[in-house]
């Protein structure tokens, strides 16, 4: 893989990494391809409308709010499982950008971090973030650091809504206590997980839709992202998707 330097890590030229990044991407949609195939029915409508009851409609086609939507937030509040269960409620294709990484790397973030350095992060994930921004019909789950970067959020609030997951740094360390992730490896995670929360939170506040994640069933935090995505989708002005904000 051809490189150049950042620093003193190594970084991905954008053309080699840039191809890396959509052969894997382009792996991970056929491999969700039955979804496609074989839509999900019983989408959920928003409360206050029983006439979005249908998951499939008599034409065949499926009412959603939205038919893309990504969940940002910290580590440990659910993105990964909410985002998949979400994809399957809106009948959309699912894509965790840190997996995506791990395939297109060969190797887990934690060695990913450690051997070739959070540059070299960084640097695939934004051809992550550039890659996926173009997709539709999709439900995207991020990294923690993802929404943190100012290109990045900038390119995910234009594409559409981001849905942020809240949780208690209490949550978040039993979540991820027993987990090898790079940032908690510290004498006092609890405490480095309160600090990075409170560094991150005016920066999540920027996402679309906030959603707290503490103590709820998966299929209800689903029901209140969908709930409030159709909510959203009524107040959505075109072409200015960044200016909507539901807390």
């Amino acid at each position: 893989m051809d490189l150049l330097m950042a620093g003193s890590a190594p970084v991905a030229s954008t053309s080699a990494l840039g191809a890396e990044v959509e052969r894997a991407l382009q792996d991970e949609l056929r491999a969700d391809i039955d979804l496609q195939e074989c839509p999900v029915s019983g989408v959920i409508p928003a409360q206050d409308d029983s006439s979005r009851l249908s998951g499939m409609s008599t034409t065949g086609l499926i009412e959603r709010p939205v038919s893309w939507v990504a969940l940002a937030g910290f580590m440990g509040t659910g993105k990964s499982r909410i985002g998949w269960e979400l994809s399957r409620a809106l009948a959309l294709h699912f894509v965790d950008t840190d997996k995506l990484i791990t395939r297109v790397v060969g190797k887990s973030i934690p060695e990913v971090f450690a051997e070739e350095g959070e540059g070299y992060f960084r640097a695939c994930e934004r051809e992550v973030v550039g890659r996926v921004t173009r997709l539709d019909h999709a439900v995207i789950s991020l990294g923690g650091g993802t929404f943190i970067h100012e290109e990045n959020r900038h390119s995910l609030l234009e594409r559409g809504p981001v849905v942020v997951l809240w949780a208690t740094p209490e949550t978040v360390y039993q979540r991820t206590k027993h987990s090898d992730r790079p940032l908690l490896s510290v004498e006092d995670p609890l405490a480095r997980i309160r600090t990075l929360m409170d560094e991150r939170e005016g920066v999540y506040r920027q996402g679309t839709i906030h959603v707290h994640s503490d103590g709820r069933p998966s299929e209800e935090i689903v029901a209140e992202v969908i709930e409030r995505l159709w909510h959203w989708s009524d107040l959505h002005v075109p072409g200015d998707w960044s200016s909507r904000a539901a807390d």
